[in-house]
């Protein structure tokens, strides 16, 4: 019985395997063509024998150029499944010699691309080490090859072959330059932001990856050159501007942008009495322009809804949409991005300033009536600049010398409180660098996180107020109330609790240091507001004066100590 069994199974088996057989010569090795629908054909040879047969006689001037370049010699040493992207006879262009095998290369890849299974934004890597981007809109979606595209060429038919696909392209594929190629080929009107995006970088000769050409007269071999590109200002973030892995969108700026910005930027530091070294504005531009995503255009539009669209760059540097404007009508696609040119630009008030910080010891340098003008007070006696640390650096000649002096004083009757309002004065220096002359700051329109420092056991409450002068009229923009305990919040500048708070470029360069105390140098202080708003209330932007008062209703019979405050401009100050 089971020797029964055993025949019958074997004999089940066969049938079926003949039945399958037939089924897959019929479907395979089938002569004539199957058209499934307008646009997928499906036949039963290689790619190549459909190629070269009668029924693509509207693709044989593409054949024969894929042909004369060595395509098909390839296909045969690898021996994998791949697609092909075609052009009919109408559409075909003969591209120059030295170009010829690039744009063969350029129209075939080892993937077996499936229409079933594209989607829109795949990136294909052809044999030119490219990518080219699919698009497929709603119709595609929905069946319709026709809505299919290739780097922006559309599909008109398709052919399964039994070997890969070939996708029939209403034209040929163009292959965009790398952003490196690109910037590479900036014209002179773009000089100064191409100069800066080389400035750290170089080229190698890439020997194992460059083709050899000839013999020179004195024998040394003549290489068609492949170059390896390095950048240290790119290399820090992983951001290769020839690799074709890359998705990126960077900012263009012209010479002629760039020149606005900066007479715009002097005339706005002018008007604010402040200065801005040039070289940190130009910084800026370059790590402002390049983002670690491909953005298209309706990503960079103001939406008009209340929350700005802020773009973060490889730098993390900020890029405000609503308040900048990129040419969106125009961009421009590279293999392994976008580009957009910037058509005005304005430094933001957080890049002009980066902080704002200065001292009471200021008291020092005024004249007796400049004391009287810029400090009013009620109940203080015995006052003096008294150092409290002594200047240090946490690394000599690289961080200048930094100490702690305090306006120090007593209460006149220590049963009662006091106040002193301190109108915000800065500095002025001689051509010798001495103090010559003191002035008040003014502060413009925006929004600051408020810091202060003061002595660290004064184990007092202070309500902390501040005020613009407009004009003649004080005008109150908050208040707050700081506790001076034990603990090092507002310990002088010491920035125990904030985060950064350093002095610019401090932060890039301090874990190099060794110094104990490094984390304390020079910081904002603590924070008496995170965020406040000064108001532009003269409708110009005008900066104006400012002032801080501060004021306890209570007595105290030790001594108090006031070190300084801090103004940084927030993200929102754009």
């Amino acid at each position: 019985m089971k020797t029964i069994n055993r025949i019958c199974l074997t004999g089940c088996m066969l049938l079926c395997l003949t039945a399958c057989d037939e089924n897959w010569q019929r479907h395979y090795y089938q002569s004539e063509t199957t058209i499934t629908n307008e646009q997928l054909i499906m036949v039963s040879q290689t790619t190549q024998e459909y190629l070269s047969g009668n029924d693509s006689r509207h693709l044989s001037d593409m054949y024969q150029f894929l042909q004369d370049n060595k395509v098909f010699n390839m296909l045969q040493k690898k021996g994998q499944l791949h697609t092909l992207l075609m052009v009919e006879n109408d559409a075909f262009k003969a591209p120059e010699a030295e170009r010829a095998e690039y744009i063969a290369h350029s129209h075939v890849t080892d993937i077996c691309l499936s229409p079933s299974n594209l989607y829109h934004g795949e990136r294909v890597l052809m044999w030119h080490q490219k990518f080219v981007t699919v698009g497929i809109d709603s119709l595609g979606l929905l069946g319709d090859l026709t809505h299919i595209t290739f780097n922006g060429s559309p599909v008109k038919e398709v052919v399964k072959t039994t070997d890969g696909y070939i996708y029939v392209l209403d034209a040929m594929i163009e292959t965009p330059i790398s952003l490196q190629d690109y910037i590479n080929d900036l014209p002179e009107e773009y000089s100064l932001f191409k100069d800066m995006v080389l400035a750290s970088g170089g080229k190698l000769f890439d020997k194992n990856n460059s083709k050899p050409i000839g013999i020179d007269a004195t024998g040394n071999t003549l290489y068609d050159t492949v170059w390896i590109y390095t950048n240290d200002f790119f290399d820090a973030k992983n951001f290769s501007l020839s690799s074709e892995s890359l998705t990126a969108t960077m900012l263009l700026f012209s010479n002629d942008v760039i020149a606005q910005a900066m007479a715009q930027a002097d005339s706005t530091l002018a008007a604010w009495d402040m200065t801005r070294d040039r070289e940190v504005l130009m910084r800026w531009i370059l790590e402002v322009a390049f983002y670690n995503k491909m953005y298209e255009a309706s990503d960079l539009i103001d939406s008009d809804d209340e929350k700005f669209v802020d773009l973060k760059s490889i730098y993390d540097r900020q890029w405000r949409v609503e308040e900048q404007s990129l040419d969106l009508d125009n961009p421009i696609k590279v293999s392994n991005g976008i580009v957009y040119e910037v058509k005005k630009l304005r430094f933001p008030n957080n890049i002009l300033i980066y902080r704002i910080k200065d001292f009471y010891r200021n008291y020092e340098y005024c004249t007796a009536e400049e004391k009287e003008l810029y400090f009013k007070y009620d109940n203080l006696k015995n006052i003096e600049m008294k150092s409290e640390v002594e200047a240090w650096t946490p690394m000599p000649g690289v961080w200048p010398m930094h100490g702690n002096v305090t306006f120090s004083c007593y209460l006149t009757d220590a049963s009662q409180g006091f106040y002193l309002d301190m109108q915000l004065i800065k500095p002025v220096y001689d051509e010798a660098g001495n103090i010559s002359s003191v002035r008040p700051y003014l502060i413009p329109p925006g929004s600051y996180r408020f810091a202060m420092g003061f002595f660290q056991n004064m184990g007092v409450t202070m309500n902390v107020s501040v005020i613009v002068l407009n004009g003649s009229e004080r005008v109150k923009l908050g208040e707050a109330s700081v506790t001076l305990a034990s603990t090092t919040e507002f310990h002088y500048d010491r920035g125990t609790f904030l985060s950064d708070t350093w002095p610019e470029g401090y932060k890039e360069v301090k874990n190099d240091y060794t110094h104990s105390k490094k984390n304390n140098y020079n910081t904002d202080g603590g924070a008496v507001m995170a965020e406040l708003e000064i108001p532009d209330l003269k409708g110009d932007g005008s900066a104006l004066p400012m002032i801080i008062k501060l004021e306890m209703s209570t007595g105290k019979d030790s001594r108090l100590a006031f070190h300084h405050w801090c103004l940084r401009p927030t993200s929102d100050n754009y």
